[in-house]
């Protein structure tokens, strides 16, 4: 007899004997069963039930209560699937080297290596992968050992000449590229590196890496001016600004003004962006004045999206500008207040919410500035219209308390309705101002992690950079790439900024590696004699 099978499940504490199952289900068609025998059927049902069909509880209460079972289902919240269980794509990997590698333990037509299929190896189209990860130190230093000779008639001395590439500059456009983006896009501010640079073998003192990228903003200084020129021209921008502070920063006598601040701005264009950060004692307000001094007078007016602070909204011309308030902002003065006064403001956040998802349906379905604004006018305008009757009824009705925090939140958003509002009557208006509150990012980062900037120069030095790495983010391209060619072609992207911008510096980089093609001429040919 063939020794029978158990499982113990500690969960339920019941015994499954599969051999005393099988004749306790045989015995059903011979006799009844006795209580123990129905007992053991039952609880094995029920286990079976709950290991095969872990539905089938909810489906028997959903019955039992008079419910669907499909809509108890529906009801269920499931976990969301997992996607690549944390492994990357390899095209996240836009950086690395790719090696192909010929199979030289076989080769095609040979049999099999199974020996067991009788077949024969072909070549197979689909390659496998391996992602093979080195490290290395930031920043590599290579000392050259240059012979030297003597005369020993003038006692002149001649020292080799340097090899192809190197020099005259001792740090190379990747050095400073590598440095520059550690300080500018990661945050990490000098005195940092310097400790890891040390650790690992290559000492560079603060104060050498700030004269290090510091030197080289000469070389960019002439592309950013033609950004910040060609971001006056855009359809649309986003401005805000943060806090900052200069140790040694000059002030006119007359200015009472205390307070420094960093602007980032981001103008958005068909086919590309442009992040620009100013650093000062200018407000976002007046940094987005002196922006759209440059604009050309004949386009059009420029949307731009802020929050509604006072000193956002200094010198607004409307002829150039039309302003438009960030939606999201309104929406915090309830998310604050939701726990005093949950119903209404759950009210206004879920009428927000709706809104809100309709623009996502818009951007899953890739439409235009033109289709976006009629499909929010059919679907969203009813929604504000209700929220702005329902704000409209508590002051009316005096049904919130005008100095209370609810009567606070409920002001804002009827006194700025107009401009919240401006994507239900100009297309391509946004809904928030989030996207420049994410460039700002990574102001407060260096922010939290250098505390200050020492001068007014270098508060200018790190908005450069910063600018430059944001709007490499921002339109897909490699920041540190970018820099470094920046640098080695600074003379004509001085001459042609507009063939050197991140989003077109690469079909200018192919172009300049292209031989000349040959031009024919209408000389006769000469023949030698």
């Amino acid at each position: 007899m063939a020794k029978s099978r158990r499982k113990t499940y500690k969960s339920r504490k019941v015994q499954v004997d599969l051999a005393e199952l099988q004749s306790i289900v045989e015995a059903t068609s011979e006799r009844p069963l006795t209580e123990q025998e129905q007992k053991k059927l039952v609880a094995s049902h029920q286990l079976l039930a709950d290991l095969i069909l872990p539905d089938l509880q909810s489906e028997t209460s959903a019955a039992l209560n008079g419910e669907d079972s499909s809509q108890a289902k529906e009801d269920k919240p499931r976990k969301p699937a997992k996607k690549n269980a944390g492994r990357r794509p390899r095209s996240d990997f836009k950086g690395a080297d790719v090696v192909r590698v010929p199979n030289t333990d076989y080769e095609v037509g040979q049999s099999c290596p199974c020996g067991k299929c009788g077949g024969k190896l072909y070549p197979y189209k689909r390659v496998s992968y391996f992602r093979h990860f080195k490290g290395q130190a930031p920043i590599q230093v290579t000392i050259y050992e240059l012979e030297q000779l003597r005369s020993n008639g003038c006692e002149a001395v001649f020292a080799a000449s340097l090899p192809d590439g190197v020099g005259p500059e001792p740090y190379d456009a990747t050095a400073v590229s590598t440095i520059a983006l550690n300080r500018y896009g990661a945050g990490l501010p000098f005195y940092r590196q310097a400790k890891q640079l040390e650790v690992m073998g290559t000492p560079i003192s603060p104060s050498t890496q700030y004269k290090i990228v510091s030197d080289a903003l000469t070389k960019i200084e002439p592309l950013h001016a033609y950004l910040v020129k060609l971001a006056a021209q855009g359809k649309l921008a986003y401005f805000d600004d943060t806090s900052m502070r200069i140790l040694d920063f000059d002030r006119r006598d007359d200015d009472k003004r205390t307070g420094i601040f960093t602007t980032g701005i981001v103008s958005v264009h068909d086919a590309f962006e442009i992040a620009l950060l100013f650093t000062g004692r200018e407000h976002g307000g007046e940094n987005r004045q002196a922006l759209l001094k440059q604009r050309d007078p004949d386009l059009g007016a420029m949307i731009m999206m802020s929050d509604a602070l006072a000193a956002n909204m200094v010198n607004i011309d409307s002829a150039k500008e039309l302003i438009a308030n960030c939606l999201t902002h309104g929406r915090r003065y309830f998310v604050k207040i939701i726990e005093s006064f949950p119903q209404d403001c759950q009210h206004v956040i879920s009428a927000l919410g709706k809104v809100y998802q309709n623009d996502a349906l818009t951007k899953e379905a890739g439409y235009d500035d033109e289709t976006r604004l009629v499909y929010h006018q059919t679907h969203s305008e009813p929604v504000m219209t209700e929220l702005k009757a329902w704000l409209d009824d508590q002051v009316n009705a005096k049904k919130a308390e005008p100095n209370g925090a609810l009567g606070k939140a409920i002001a804002y958003m009827r006194s700025h309705w107009t401009a919240l509002t401006q994507f239900l009557r100009v297309a391509g208006a946004p809904l928030d101002n989030n996207v420049a509150e994410r460039v700002l990012k990574t102001v407060v980062l260096h922010r939290k992690n250098s505390l200050f900037y020492r001068t007014a120069s270098g508060a200018k030095t790190g908005d450069v950079y910063m600018g430059l790495i944001q709007t490499c983010q921002r339109n897909g391209v490699n920041p540190w790439d970018y820099l470094t060619e920046i640098q080695r072609n600074h003379t004509l992207a001085k001459e042609k900024p507009e063939d050197w911008v991140p989003w077109r510096y690469k079909v200018t980089l192919a172009a300049l590696a292209r031989p000349a093609p040959d031009i024919p001429t209408n000389e006769p040919a000469r023949t030698s004699v």
